[in-house]
C-alpha cells in the first residue's frame, strides 16, 4: 500500500551528485581583463548550473591543468630598484629596472651593473655575488661615496635578498634605507637572493568561491584551489586531481572568472602563451525515490512539476497522475 499527498506518491528524498565537467582555455576566453598576461579571464557560458530548488549546493576541483612556465622569475612586480648616491655633498636619488627575464645570480648582477652605470649616478659600483652565503654586495667603486638603497620604494626585494618586511635604517626624511659604505669587505644584503620566481599558482574565481582561508589576509577568499609550479623555465606544470573538492557558495554558475596568481598575490604574466584547465563540478541535489522498492521516479516527478506550474483549473490533471508498483 502506498499514499498519494498532493498528486505524489509518499517518497523518500535522496541527495544525489551530478557531475560536469568544464574545460577551459584561455585563448577562448570571453574577456582577457589583464591583455596578454592571460592570468584575469572571463568565460561567459550559458548556464552551467541553473538555479533550482532541489540543489542543494556545489562543489569544484580542478580535476586536471597542464600551465606553461612563460613566467620570469624578475618582471614587473620585482624589477625596480631605488638608490640614493652621497658624494660629498652631491646627492642623487635615482630609480632603474632590471630587464624582465629569467635570471641566475650571475645574470642578475650583470644587469644590475649595467642598469646602474648607465643611470646619472657621479660614479659606478660594485655588485658581487657571494657563492658560499648566496648573497649580493654593494658599494660604490669610488672611496668616500655612501649608497643608500629606499627599501620601501624597491621592488625587487626578494630578488635582492631584503626580507619583505625588513626595517632598516631611517635616513632623511624618514626613508627606510640599507647603508652602503665603501667598505673591505663590502656590505652584504641582509639574506641569502631569492631566483625562485614562482613556486605557486593560485586560482581564484568570484563565481566559484567558497569558504577556503588565504594567509595573506587571514580571512576567507575567493581562492578555489593551488597547484605547485614545478617546471622548470619554459616547461610545463602538470597538474592533476588531487581528490579534493571546495565548497561553492553561489546555486546557480552562468559565467566563469579566473584569476591566477602567485604565491605573493601578484597577478601571474604568461607572455601571451597559453594555458589550459579541466573543472569538476559536482552538484548536489535531491532526488525522489519510490518507497517500496527505490526506484527512481524522475520523470513521472518532472511532470507533475510542470503540471503544478499550469493555471488552477488545468491542475486537476494531478488527480489523473498515477505511480504504478513495478
Amino acid at each position: 500500500m502506498y499514499y498519494i499527498m498532493n498528486g505524489f506518491e509518499d517518497i523518500d528524498e535522496h541527495v544525489v551528485i551530478q557531475s560536469r565537467l568544464i574545460s577551459l582555455n584561455s585563448r577562448f576566453a570571453t574577456k582577457k581583463i589583464n591583455g596578454d598576461k592571460h592570468s584575469s579571464l572571463l568565460f561567459d557560458f550559458n548556464s552551467i548550473s541553473p538555479k533550482s530548488v532541489d540543489t542543494l549546493y556545489h562543489t569544484i576541483a580542478i580535476q586536471s591543468a597542464e600551465i606553461p612556465a612563460s613566467y620570469y622569475n624578475v618582471n614587473s612586480t620585482n624589477n625596480t630598484i631605488r638608490i640614493y648616491e652621497d658624494d660629498t655633498g652631491v646627492e642623487t636619488t635615482i630609480s632603474f629596472t632590471i630587464p624582465e627575464g629569467n635570471y641566475t645570480a650571475d645574470t642578475f648582477a650583470a644587469a644590475f651593473i649595467v642598469a646602474f652605470n648607465a643611470s646619472a649616478f657621479s660614479h659606478n659600483c660594485e655588485f658581487v655575488f657571494n657563492t658560499t652565503s648566496g648573497k649580493f654586495s654593494l658599494r660604490s667603486d669610488t672611496v668616500g661615496v655612501r649608497l643608500q638603497l629606499l627599501i620601501d620604494e624597491t621592488t625587487a626585494k626578494e630578488v635582492l635578498g631584503i626580507p619583505y618586511d625588513y626595517v632598516g635604517v631611517s635616513a632623511a626624511g624618514g626613508s627606510n634605507v640599507i647603508l652602503f659604505h665603501y667598505t673591505i669587505p663590502a656590505t652584504f644584503f641582509p639574506v641569502p637572493a631569492n631566483f625562485l620566481g614562482i613556486t605557486k599558482i593560485k586560482m581564484l574565481s568570484d563565481a566559484l568561491a567558497g569558504g577556503n582561508f588565504d594567509s595573506n589576509n587571514l580571512n576567507t577568499t575567493t581562492l578555489v584551489d593551488t597547484i605547485s609550479a614545478s617546471a622548470t623555465p619554459f616547461g610545463l606544470t602538470i597538474y592533476n586531481s588531487l581528490g579534493r573538492e571546495s565548497f561553492v557558495k553561489a546555486k546557480r554558475i552562468d559565467e566563469v572568472d579566473v584569476q591566477l596568481l602567485d604565491q605573493n598575490n601578484d597577478f601571474i604574466d604568461f607572455n601571451g602563451i597559453n594555458w589550459t584547465m579541466t573543472l569538476l563540478v559536482n552538484t548536489h541535489r535531491r532526488q525522489k525515490f519510490s518507497k517500496i522498492d527505490g526506484s527512481i521516479l524522475n520523470d513521472k516527478y518532472v511532470a507533475t512539476l510542470k503540471a503544478l506550474e499550469k493555471t488552477e483549473s488545468l491542475k486537476e490533471e494531478l488527480e489523473d497522475v498515477e505511480f504504478d508498483l513495478i
